[in-house]
């Protein structure tokens, strides 16, 4: 095959030699997808001496390229079209240098159009098999001409400047021993059809928008705030975000100000939960701003219903507010889904109604408004009441519900809705917490419902995972809702499987229990329309290529071709089985709760290298000093995640049961 050939030169590194095919390659799109060209560099590192001729020519530092005609150009970033280009270039080399030779893929779409959002080839292929290294070379809204390239006469910063982003491979065993050149490996272009068959580049003019963001998460970006997700989707997506905060907020601080457009302060109007006023206050102060707006959200189920109101005196695209308030409240939405709850805020009202209605215990008892699984106890008898109840009385929402407790399976089921139509749907297994625990001997005040393990995807049998999948999605219909991402927490009631151990590794399994009489149904607990809160949806990103807050702020602005495009999975679904291992706050009930320990997941990693190679995402949420509240506070603390990865779910839950065993901190 015909090659194109030139040399690079690094002062400071050496000399490298540069090849590629000039037979044109294309990846065409299924269903609609992007069809693309590729060009895979060939890096080879000469065995130049570091005093030759050539290199005392050119200099100190700089890196050069054979233009054709016997010269040397130097590169610089307006030659390569971008930063980031330029980087992955030099990247490349220092891997080559290091190893003598790579291959380092360019795509180049052969679609005329705007990049969908222009972190879109890292953001699918940064797992896929024998990548070293992804970049991202475009800007957001970036358009290209969707024109082939002529390999034969083009030159390499030209391929760059056409590209959309590249791709360097690990080293792989040579393909032809006499000449070192080594070749994509045949699992990596499967890979990369299965990850980027997506509509990444879209025929459909976009021009940048703007979008009113209320309220900020209460951790900042060094303890898994969510509004680093969403404020980097804007970036990508070609969103400039509007904030909305109470003074005092960490978003105020100067390292974040190029995070946002504007931060508006709000007044003394705002409260959480909020009042019957602070929908007209969010329509004054967004329309003082005095610059079009082109859609405005809230990730804060309390905010949902209230921003809803504002939207629609704004008239931006929104949902029901009607809707929100009947997903967001635990006692209505049992209530909708047939139930016979009880609400209240006294202990007494709560004991007079099981008497009364002659409830069986066990019982659930939480708060009809809250998050984190705060306040969220189990009663096995009436003495479990009224310590339930104080435990409430400690959030910020003091209102109750109570009603049966549901023993089956807890899965997160998250479902993308545009215009009644399902786009995207997956479903993952939320292992039992030490709330679930029947253990009469071990405190309530050990007990609490924080998450252990989120893993994916779901084990539950094929037919329960359809049930759920068209149950679920028929209720939040029901409920008004036509388009959003809904984040649903709920049981199987009559499951055919449970929760058991088997060498100290516990996992769905078939049930031992008496079979119910009737069939397996959805025992919905909460419908959260925003999507996973905390760090949950990264490893949705990781699994099946879907960022839930690009999706989120592309439904703000009803740009439904990005929606459609952005909440397509990979084209074999889940690429493998990830846990997201979640480590909560356990301690003596006597210890004043100083965290007195540095990042728990550094130390881990070091200590662990073997366990280090199957997590791909981490953080330690606490800092050493920080006051931790205990779990009897009504208020739950992680201290750190990880997000476990494997092919095999079995070593997937071994490892993660391993790295939740080998985590170690200290509070006094």
């Amino acid at each position: 095959m015909a090659e194109k050939e030139m040399t690079i030169v690094w002062t400071d590194q050496g000399t490298f030699g540069c090849s590629w095919a000039t037979k044109q390659v294309v990846k065409f799109g299924i269903n609609g997808s992007t069809t693309s060209q590729i060009v895979d560099l060939h890096l080879v590192k000469n065995p130049v001496p570091a005093g030759s001729a050539t290199l005392k020519i050119l200099g100190d530092g700089g890196v050069w390229f054979h233009n054709g005609d016997g010269k040397f150009e130097p590169t610089d970033v307006e030659a390569f079209g971008s930063q980031e280009a330029l980087r992955f270039l030099l990247s490349c080399l220092q891997a080559t240098g290091l190893s003598e030779n790579r291959i380092a893929r360019l795509i180049i779409p052969l679609r005329r159009g705007t990049i969908a959002r222009s972190d879109i080839i890292p953001l699918r292929l940064k797992d896929a098999f024998g990548v070293e290294h992804v970049a991202s070379f475009s800007t957001p809204l970036q358009s290209f001409p969707g024109d082939a390239l002529a390999l034969g006469i083009i030159s390499l910063p030209e391929l760059f400047r056409s590209s959309a982003g590249g791709v360097l491979l690990q080293r792989l065993a040579s393909g032809d021993p006499a000449q070192r050149k080594p070749v994509v490996p045949a699992d990596f272009e499967t890979d990369f059809e299965n990850k980027m068959s997506i509509p990444w580049v879209l025929p459909v003019p976009t021009s940048r928008k703007r979008i009113v963001l209320v309220g900020c998460s209460s951790r900042d970006p060094s303890s898994g705030a969510w509004t680093t997700y969403a404020c980097d989707a804007a970036r990508t997506l070609g969103i400039d975000l509007v904030i909305i905060e109470k003074p005092g907020c960490w978003i105020e601080r100067s390292e974040y100000s190029d995070w946002y457009e504007a931060l508006l302060p709000a007044g003394s109007w705002w409260s959480n939960p909020p009042g019957d006023d602070m929908a007209d206050h969010i329509v004054a102060l967004v329309r003082s701003y005095g610059k079009k707006i082109d859609g405005i959200v809230a990730f804060l189920e309390p905010f949902l219903a209230t921003v809803s109101r504002a939207a629609q005196q704004l008239g931006l695209p929104c949902q029901p507010a009607e809707s929100y308030e009947n997903a967001t409240d635990k006692y209505k939405l049992a209530c909708f889904e047939g139930r016979k709850p009880f609400f209240g805020s006294t202990a007494e009202e709560a004991l007079n109604f099981a008497a009364r209605e002659k409830l069986s215990y066990p019982l659930i008892i939480k708060p009809r408004l809250g998050l984190n699984s705060e306040g969220v106890m189990r009663v096995d008898d009436t003495s479990g009441i009224q310590p339930a109840v104080e435990m409430i009385q400690k959030t910020f929402f003091k209102s109750f519900t109570m009603e049966k407790y549901c023993d089956g399976p807890e899965i997160d089921v998250n479902i993308v809705l545009l215009d009644g139509e399902i786009l995207f749907c997956e479903i993952s297994d939320d292992f039992p917490k030490s709330g679930d625990n029947e253990d009469a001997r071990v405190p309530a005040s050990q007990k609490n419902f924080l998450e252990t393990y989120l893993v994916h995807p779901s084990a539950l049998p094929t037919a329960e995972l359809k049930m759920l999948r068209e149950s679920i999605s028929s209720t939040i219909q029901r409920l008004g809702f036509s388009s959003g991402i809904m984040h649903v927490e709920a049981r199987v009631d009559g499951s055919s499987v449970e929760y058991r151990s088997v060498n100290g590794i516990q996992d769905l399994r078939p049930s031992e229990k008496v079979a119910s009489p009737g069939l397996p149904a959805p025992w919905v607990m909460e419908i959260n329309p925003r999507p996973p809160g905390l760090t949950a949806s990264r490893i949705v990103e990781s699994v099946y290529g879907v960022d839930y807050f690009g999706v989120a702020l592309a439904l703000a602005i009803d740009d439904k071709e990005r929606v459609r495009a952005l909440c397509r999975p990979f084209v074999n679904g889940a690429q493998y089985t990830g846990v997201m291992t979640l480590i909560g706050a356990e301690f003596d009930e006597t210890c004043e709760g100083i965290f007195d320990s540095d990042d728990v997941c550094e130390e881990l990693l070091a200590r662990r290298p073997d366990l280090a190679q199957h997590i791909n995402r981490y953080g330690c949420l606490a800092k050493r000093g920080q006051k931790i509240p205990h779990p009897s506070s009504g208020s739950n603390t992680f201290i750190a995640y990880f997000n476990v990865f494997s092919k095999s779910r079995k070593e997937a839950l071994e490892i993660a049961t391993e790295v939740r065993k080998e985590v170690s901190y200290s509070i006094r």
